[in-house]
Order: C-alpha cells, then structure tokens, then sequence
C-alpha cells in the first residue's frame, strides 16, 4: 500500500534501499549497467513506499510546464506467468500485436508491459505519469493496486476477485460457452466427462478456467466424478510433457471401460497434449472419446482441430479500449462489468457417444 501521509522522497527510497540517490536516479531514468539485485530492489521499494519523483524539480531541470497533458498513450499490462528473463510466447507477442493495431485504430499510441510479479516491476511511464490509461490482464492484487492509484485502469480477461469493485472489468464469458458444448454432448449421448487442467491456485485474478469448467459441469446434466478430475501437482512449463503423458497413461483404461466418454481441457496446451499423447497410445477421437476445450489463444487449432471455446480477442480488446478512452475523457461509466460472448469452434473432435 502507497504511503499518503507523508512526502515520500528519493532520500527515504535511498535510506531504506542502502543505494545512493544517483544510482536510484539512474535505474528510475532507464539506466542500464546495474545488477537485476539492484534493479529490483529499488523498484521494490519505490512501490512500498509510494515515491514519485518531484514534478517540481524536473521542471527546475529542464524547463518542461508541469501541466499534465493527454498524449493519447495507454499501456497494457499483462502477468506472463514465466520467469521476466524468459523469452516472449509467440501467442502473447501476436497478443500484443493485434492490441496495437486495435489501438491505432482508434487513434491511440500504445506500449505493452509483460511482468511476472511484483518483484522488479519496473514501470518508469507509470511513474512519471506519461501513460493516461492502462488496461491490466491478470496481474497481481499489488500491481492493480499501485497501477490503478496513477492512471484510469480498465481490468481485462481476469478472475472474480471481490477486490477492487471500484474498478471496471471487460471479461469473456467463458461459462456461457462452455454450457453451450457440454449440452451439445450431452445431446450425442455423453454423460460422463473427465477434465484436464493446471492445479488449483489463490491468484484470485488470474483467470482459473479449470474451476470455472468443474462448476459449469455441476450444474449441467454431464457427471464428473471426483476421480477423473486430472489436475496434476507441481505441473510447469518444464514438466508438462511428461505429466500429459502419466494424465493420459491414467485415462486409458477408464476410456477402454467406458468410464467416461467426454475429456473437457482448460486450455489448448492441455487438449493439444491429450491429443497427441492419446492418439499415440491408439485411442481414437471421437471415435472412442470426444475430447472439448477452452482456447486462449489468437487462432485455432488448425491441426488437431479440437472442438473449442475461442476468447473472442477482437471484441474484447475493442471494449476495453474504449471503456478506457471515456475513463479517460472523465465519462461517468455505469456498468461495472462487460461480458464478452465467446466463439465457438466447430472442430472435428465431438462426436455422438460411442456405443460400448
């Protein structure tokens, strides 16, 4: 939480980082030279401590009116969910690239932040306040918190946190299709689903698509028992070839017994893998089992053509934008949540039950 009772100056973020004020200075300013240590740690107390650098002094500096203008700069925030060092997704670089163009199109300039957590986030436009909106996807309670006391924020494609009701949030109504598939098998026949996806977590704004699956599935007419929800422990980036493979090794022989007709995956890496790893092990689909999926990604599935649930990007990005350009033009905003309808891609993966 920000500091608003007292003047907080690069003095205090000194003192209480041990760095010396032209170091501090410098990393605020994009110097480069510095460890990640050093990095981190000053942006991790400039955030505790709430400092903004003196607009006074600047102007002193270099003769700049401290009039805060409009320059029709937003930035989107995302939580990468890797490692900072780590190279950029191609989904999330293309991500970023539609955003822009959505953007431009309605005459904004635009920068794309991708952060891990709170820990080194560094955001100098912020701190200077030379961005006048942004909209964050998935971040942390402590980000949202220190983005949004700067500059109008617009909340997109995150989880349902009762926190910050305050703020505006753009979301795909992700049940809405996914009750949609699971009545279109239920009507082929099946009855009886297993679900595939990542372990449970408290990152209430992080969308946890696998949850939102298991209740939609309690309240429709398919069963899921508690035995055929595969939510492997420890599951990462690193290991989740080889978790897919003991998922799927565990399905085999409750397909073959007719446990379950109907696999249902959080997301495209989760069908993907269950595809490829089933059909390797002699399993047809739909033949033998449909298999169903959320899809995050830009594009479908061409390849392996799982029928899915596609975030529909376009109309998403669209709304959130503008939500955010009349926050920004000071418009009073009644609706406080704004659901996106998502599509639906047909694929060639569900199929009437089979008969045993």
């Amino acid at each position: 939480m920000q500091n608003k009772e007292k003047n907080i100056t690069i003095v205090d973020v000194a003192k209480k980082t041990g760095v010396s004020i032209a170091t501090i200075s410098r990393i605020i300013n994009g110097g480069t030279g510095f460890s990640k240590e050093t990095e981190k740690k000053v942006w991790n107390v400039i955030h505790e401590l709430g400092y903004e650098p003196s607009r006074q002094a600047r102007v002193m500096r270099n003769g700049k009116s401290p009039e805060r203008l409009k320059n029709n700069l937003i930035m989107r925030i995302v939580n990468s969910g890797n490692s900072i060092e780590d190279e950029v997704p191609a989904d999330t670089a293309c991500s970023m690239a539609y955003f822009n163009l959505l953007a431009q199109k309605k005459g904004l300039f635009t920068t794309n932040y991708l952060y891990n957590s709170l820990s080194g986030f560094r955001c100098p436009l912020l701190l200077d306040k030379i961005v006048d909106g942004a909209i964050v996807c998935g971040p942390h309670k402590e980000v949202i918190e220190y983005v949004a006391q700067k500059v109008p924020t617009v909340l997109m494609d995150v989880g349902s946190s009762p926190l910050f009701p305050e703020l505006i949030r753009v979301n795909n109504a992700m049940s809405d299709g996914i009750g949609l598939l699971l009545y279109q098998a239920y009507e082929l026949g099946h009855r009886n689903a297993a679900v595939v996806g990542a372990p449970d977590y408290k990152d209430n704004f992080s969308r946890n698509h696998c949850s939102v699956i298991c209740r939609v599935i309690e309240e429709s007419p398919v069963l899921l028992s508690p035995g055929h929800c595969y939510r492997p422990v420890g599951l990462n980036p690193e290991n989740h070839d080889q978790k897919m493979k003991e998922v799927v090794r565990a399905m085999i022989p409750e397909i073959k017994e007719g446990k379950f007709s109907l696999i249902v995956c959080e997301d495209a890496s989760y069908s993907f893998s269950v595809y490829d790893e089933l059909v390797s092990a002699g399993i047809r689909i739909p033949e033998q089992v449909s298999v169903i999926s959320l899809n995050t990604q830009i594009q479908p599935d061409h390849k392996r053509e799982v029928t899915s649930v596609l975030i529909n990007w376009k109309a998403l990005m669209e709304t959130a934008i503008e939500v955010l350009q009349n926050l920004i033009a000071g418009k009073q905003i009644v609706c406080r949540e704004y659901l996106i309808q998502p599509v639906i891609f047909a694929g060639k993966t569900l199929a009437k039950k089979p008969e045993l």
